[in-house]
């Protein structure tokens, strides 16, 4: 549940008697959660007053359910209930149904968020003898503040001792910002959450006395051992990651309970030193340019798919309760959008994609939290049920189900050992993962076992959860000793499957050797990545832990390593080059000399060197005279953050570059602000007037910089007065002079409309600002009456003797929804002279055609018969329009540039930003060139919902009277939800009053936008965005 959800108001209702309000009643307010696969059923399984605003489950192996319940989370004043959060246990009956009996496990907690009952495997290591009865129990708790683990050594469900394992040292005390989110992998270290803490600085101290400190950095995620020591974070960036699981293959993923103002939530693929961008302390809204939530800085990573609003719990489905082709899937409850939904993975480079898809939906009272999976497969979900923060009585537990029993029981775990060696080794495939690693285990305890372990292993023919199992349980026992290099050495080569798991144990004590990644692992592993027309030998992921305990063993490596396009890769390269190389070394990729070396390897050894020395301003000095933006980007970061005030003339001298980018001038705005002791978190406060207006009015400057200012002016700023305008067009510089005239369209227009009715018709004017002024008249002829100045303008315009300027003419006027008489005049006229050309048409006269008949069907009108001989065919499939495409006339940048931005053309800019100008609706193009090829960029156009990003996703939000909006989340904060739709226009919504959200599998961008566009216009839009958008 993230701290933006839980500032809604709240409905504090007064029940008499016990305050239990039965499921009727909750039925007759709002649906019931239900299944959208009609294989699975959901069933009510416990509700109040057996608990009450439940957080945290699990399920032992003896299917018995473990709940927390919360009565610490902001009580109201005369709260009626128990005085700390409770540890409840459920009875399960084999034939399922509702909860009967319920026995408190334990009390006195504060702020408790997760629970985990340490599995059979694990019972001696989690502090029970080993003698203690099956119904014996070690679990764990995580409240805000502590680790604990509590003991029912005797089997009665009680708890009969307690200990804290990991405590939290801090003046916050936000009760779901802390600690939460156990999960267990193979080898058993338990991993653990901690959020942004609301940027307090605190200290995490493991049962050792390791000692972990921090603040403002946001949440990280760590691991200890089961007894509390061997404390470790292994990945930072988060806002919340607040509920965690370890999948069947070892793989960590988490889900971040909030975006606050960058939508969606996230469900993230975790490696050892990975970074996901979130800075606290650079204000809560995620809006700073030096935070990142989807991999967009250097460095950082992106997520697997975006969540529903405050994801809670997540479960990597591993049993026989659920339908096959669920297995290994990953399921996520989403609190705000009351639903769980299924996250398919499919590979992404070293890591995975993946899309909600709901499987679980409910209305206003459905509220999962914590997700849990039963011997029998089954799931169970935790219910908060209403909206309110506060504590209000109410609680449900939901059992989820196949509709088809499960074709064979759920074994005993706790007989397991007396199976035989055949039917244990049989067991390591089973689809249960707590029976395959039982069985596992119980082989490893003696050398016969092992044997048969080692033999699995090494089978290719063997199923590849069995090999894992194997693997794991070989590592994890300690009588089996370390694993023979032999066996590693087998398992790295190529193709076996298990090259990812084997890399992230090299040097431990279970695989002391090889200590680190062998030459030919890796370079195999690159060579692999950079072949383009082989079958991959390797898994891809596997380069990334490959890396991590790599030597730089080949001076070849950081090049290659830097051209492969993969977040992942990348991060684990800035790892090498700093783990591996000395200052002076590094020094040396991004010195004078270094320029023959590509911009990712110099930006790799900037990131590297901040790693190795945060404070040497030399190094960041170096970064901040890199001829490459992005590079240059990062060490103004770098300069900002790390508080190098040494530089700050430095990072102004971005200010009299002349290639400065959009990118590159708002950060060293943000660096500025940083280093004049302006608030980070105030960004998006900032006046322009403080920095922009002035850059932008200082004729000392470079045009360049001028430029960069303009495009962060507001189209109404009062700054934008005519005379302003005039001074900019008195520099006679090209660049200038056309942001003057972008500056203006779409806001003051009017102001300079003397000024527009004369920069076309003037021959002494350049001819692209002549084009571009064309541009910004079709709003004046837009807005003016009938027989207007503008229009009067533009009906001249159309028959120039420059096919350019008649052509820009006639896409203005598209921006006439209702032609007048001189308009129509004028196309007759122009479509007549167009038809009597008698010689070999040129490009240019087919491009008037068709802009004549775009413009015949937009005003309603017969396509002249004269034009049809010289229209280029219009492509009617896809397999067409690719081939059209990719052949015949080559397109116009410039053009492209005047169609993307042109407020008749296809709308391009009402969602799309691309160098500081456009809308915020759509995904910024101002890279495509460098995330898209031509042909991708092609099919983007054909088919906008093939592929949707995950922070681009639409969704449907209906509210509680009823209405649905649809569009792309723009912005969630501070109680309200904005959505954008395809036009680029706004509408915003009360959160609280959003009853539920449906992703949506159409992109908000319209299908079949060429049809607004002709061909040439399409061609020139492509070449804009391969080439105009660096």
């Amino acid at each position: 549940m993230s701290a933006r959800s839980w500032r809604w108001w709240c409905v504090i209702v007064a029940v008499g008697g016990a305050g239990c309000l039965n499921i009727a009643t909750l039925a007759a307010q709002d649906d019931l959660p239900r299944s959208l696969d009609s294989r699975v059923k959901i069933e009510l399984f416990a509700e109040n007053p057996q608990i009450a605003t439940p957080t945290g489950i699990d399920v032992d192996s003896q299917g018995r359910v473990f709940a927390l319940e919360s009565n610490t989370h902001f009580p109201p004043a005369d709260y009626p209930g128990p005085k700390s959060d409770r540890l409840l246990v459920f009875p399960t009956s084999p034939a399922g149904g509702k909860a009967e009996t319920v026995v408190l496990f334990a009390d006195g907690f504060r702020h408790a968020m997760s629970v985990l009952v340490a599995p059979p495997w694990l019972r001696t290591q989690a502090g029970l003898a080993a003698d203690a009865p099956a119904t014996a129990a070690a679990v764990y708790v995580a409240t805000r503040r502590s680790i604990w683990r509590l003991h029912d050594d005797t089997g009665d469900g009680v708890a009969d001792r307690r200990e804290e394992l990991v405590k939290l040292e801090t003046r916050g005390d936000y009760p779901h910002n802390g600690l939460a989110g156990f999960a267990l992998d193979g080898t058993d270290w338990l991993y653990f959450g901690f959020g942004e803490n609301l940027g307090e600085s605190y200290s995490i101290v493991g049962s050792d006395g390791t000692r972990l400190s921090g603040g403002g950095e946001g949440g990280n995620i760590y691991r200890c051992r089961l007894d509390g020591v061997q404390l470790q974070k292994i990945s930072t960036g988060f806002w919340n990651p607040h509920a965690n699981c370890v999948d069947a293959l070892g793989r960590v993923f988490s889900v971040d309970n909030d975006p606050d103002s960058r939508p969606p939530c996230r469900l993230l693929h975790v490696v050892p030193g990975s970074d996901f961008g979130y800075r606290f302390r650079n204000g809560r809204k995620g809006l700073h340019p030096f935070t990142a939530w989807d991999g967009e800085l250097p460095g950082t990573l992106p997520m697997v798919a975006g969540t529903g609003e405050a994801p809670s719990g997540v479960l990597a489905n591993e049993g026989l309760g659920l339908p096959d082709d669920f297995q290994g899937d990953l399921f996520a409850t989403s609190w705000g959008d009351h639903r769980i939904d299924r996250f398919v993975l499919k590979p992404r480079g070293a890591s995975y994609q993946s899309l909600a898809v709901p499987l679980i939906v409910g209305g206003t009272n459905f509220r999962p939290v914590g997700l849990a999976q039963a011997p029998d497969g089954s799931l169970y979900c935790t219910d908060w049920v209403l909206q309110d923060y506060n504590i209000h009585q109410r609680g449900r537990i939901w059992r989820i189900t196949g509709i088809t029993p499960p074709r064979e029981p759920a074994v005993d775990l706790h007989s397991v050992g007396a199976a035989s060696a055949e039917m244990l080794e049989r067991w390591l495939a089973h689809p249960r993962l707590a029976l395959r690693r039982t069985a596992a285990r119980h082989l490893a305890r003696s050398a016969a076992g092992r044997n048969t372990l080692q033999t699995v292993l090494q089978a290719n023919d063997s199923a590849p959860r069995a090999r894992h199992e194997a693997l794991w349980a070989l590592l994890a026992t300690s009588d089996a000793g370390p694993l023979p290099e032999a066996t590693a050495a087998g398992l790295l080569r190529g193709g076996q499957g298990l090259e990812r798991v084997v890399l992230e144990h090299l040097g431990t004590a279970a695989m002391p050797a090889p200590a680190h990644t062998p030459k030919g692992v890796v370079q195999g592993l690159i060579n692999d990545r950079l072949a383009t027309d082989t079958r991959p030998k390797w898994d891809p992921a596997a380069l990334v832990p490959a890396l991590a305990r790599a030597k730089l063993e080949d001076p070849n490596w950081p090049a290659q390593l830097a051209s492969i396009d993969d977040p992942f890769v990348f991060s684990e390269l800035i790892g090498l080059l700093a783990r591996e190389l000395p200052v002076d070394r590094l020094a040396e990729f991004l010195n004078a000399d270094a320029s023959r070396r590509s911009p990712p390897l110099r930006l790799a050894a900037l990131l590297a060197a901040r790693r190795v020395a945060p404070r040497d301003e030399t190094l960041a000095g170096l970064g901040l005279a890199d001829r490459d933006p992005r590079v240059r980007q990062s060490a103004v970061q770098w300069v900002a953050e790390e508080k190098l005030s040494g530089l700050r003339g430095a990072v102004e001298q971005v200010f009299q570059s002349k290639d400065v980018t959009s990118g590159l001038f708002v950060a060293s705005l943000a660096a500025l602000a940083m280093l004049d002791g302006q608030n980070p978190a105030e960004i998006d406060r900032l006046p322009a007037s403080q920095y922009v207006i002035p850059l932008a009015t200082d004729a000392q400057r470079p045009a360049s910089v001028r430029v960069q200012a303009l495009r962060l002016v507001a189209p109404n700023d009062t700054a934008l007065t005519p005379a302003f305008f005039d001074s900019l067009w008195a520099t006679a510089d090209k660049s200038l002079q056309l942001e003057a005239l972008r500056s203006w369209q779409g806001g003051k227009t009017r102001e300079i409309a003397d000024r527009l009715l004369q920069l076309p018709q003037d021959p002494q004017v350049d001819r692209g600002l002549r084009l571009e002024s064309i541009v910004v008249l079709s709003e004046l002829a837009a807005r003016e009456e009938a027989g207007g100045p503008a229009r009067a303008l533009l009906a001249r315009l159309m028959s120039d003797d420059d096919p350019l300027i008649s052509i820009e003419a006639l896409r203005a006027v598209r921006a006439v929804t209702q032609p007048d008489d001189v308009l129509k005049t004028a196309v007759t006229d122009l479509t007549a002279r167009v038809s009597r050309t008698g010689t070999e048409p040129s490009d240019a006269l087919r491009e008037q055609a068709a802009q004549l008949a775009l413009l015949a069907d937009l005003w309603k009108l017969p396509t002249a018969p004269s034009l049809k001989p010289l229209l280029e065919p219009r492509p009617t499939t896809k397999e067409e329009w690719v081939y059209a495409l990719g052949r015949g006339r080559g397109g116009d940048p410039e053009a492209g540039r005047r169609a993307f931005f042109h407020p008749a053309g296809a709308g391009c800019l009402k969602c799309h930003t691309i160098q500081g100008r456009g809308g915020r609706v759509g995904p910024d193009l101002s890279r495509a060139a460098d995330t898209m090829n031509r042909m991708q960029m092609v099919l983007s156009l054909l088919e906008p919902s093939a592929e949707i990003a995950p922070q681009f996703v639409a969704w449907t939000m209906e509210l509680r009277d009823g209405r649905q909006h649809t569009g792309m989340i723009v912005h969630e904060n501070e109680g309200k939800t904005v959505l954008g739709d395809a036009e680029g226009k706004t509408v915003t919504l009360p959160t609280a009053e959003i009853v539920e959200r449906i992703p949506q599998k159409t992109s908000v961008m319209p299908a079949r936008l060429y049809d607004r566009m002709t061909l040439q216009e399409v061609r020139d839009v492509l070449a804009y965005l391969v080439k105009g958008s660096r």
